[in-house]
């Protein structure tokens, strides 16, 4: 997909046509509902104070904050050190916060601020946001951003390669035809043994990759990847 370039902040423009994530295209690769849940969520700049922090990561200390942001290598931390395994509350949040720093909502940077923790410390509302609409928000904000500035795509970026494989078709790495057209959410059918193994033709395959880019026609894009899934 980065032989296309970004025409505005949701589309791709290919040498054939125009292009763009759609939020039915975000909910079938995700399952994430878009304008489902109505609470709205306001954050609070006090979860910026270490004192505050430490209510919900007992652990972290100063140099784990800059700025009012903490970093990905500390959440990690609580992920994978046994000794910060014994709340599980606290492993529950850092799990999030990690997941809205390093995939949904990602920067430039390997941070998070900690102002995410607003929507976490209360986790029996979690499930009530509206996380579907801020998610695919923040990609459009990340490709509206990387037009303007030139900058690399921020936010979900990594969810456009799906996206990408799901209309165009082209080096789709999914062996099963089966997990192709009908998983849902259809992120599923990446996971771990249903993947071609990459050879040491790599080099000439992406080659080939681009050239089938560039001269993909109207005809072969598949307008409507989603007419096959059951959960429709």
């Amino acid at each position: 997909a980065n032989r296309a370039l970004v025409a505005d902040n949701s589309h791709f423009l290919f040498p054939c046509t125009e292009i763009g994530i759609t939020p039915m295209d975000f909910t079938m690769l995700t399952s994430l509902p878009i304008n489902k849940y109505p609470t709205q969520l306001s954050y609070d700049d006090r979860w910026s104070i270490i004192s505050e922090a430490m209510k919900l990561f007992p652990n972290i200390i100063s140099n784990n904050i800059k700025s009012g942001n903490v970093s990905i290598a500390h959440l990690r931390q609580y992920l994978t050190v046994t000794d910060n395994r014994s709340i599980d509350s606290t492993v529950a949040r850092a799990f999030i916060l990690f997941m809205m720093g390093h995939l949904w909502f990602q920067t430039a940077s390997d941070i998070v601020p900690l102002e995410y923790l607003e929507a976490i410390a209360d986790l029996d509302e979690a499930p009530s946001y509206d996380w579907g609409s801020a998610i695919l928000a923040s990609l459009y904000h990340g490709l509206d951003t990387a037009v303007t500035t030139g900058g690399a795509i921020t936010g979900f970026s990594q969810l456009l390669e799906y996206w990408f494989y799901m209309y165009c078709g082209v080096g789709h790495p999914i062996v099963n035809n089966a997990l192709k057209m009908t998983s849902y959410p259809r992120l599923k059918a990446w996971e771990k043994g249903n993947m071609k193994k990459i050879n040491d033709q790599a080099g000439n395959l992406f080659t080939i990759v681009r050239y089938l880019i560039d001269y993909r026609t109207i005809e072969s894009i598949n307008w409507r990847p989603w007419d096959t899934s059951t959960a429709l």
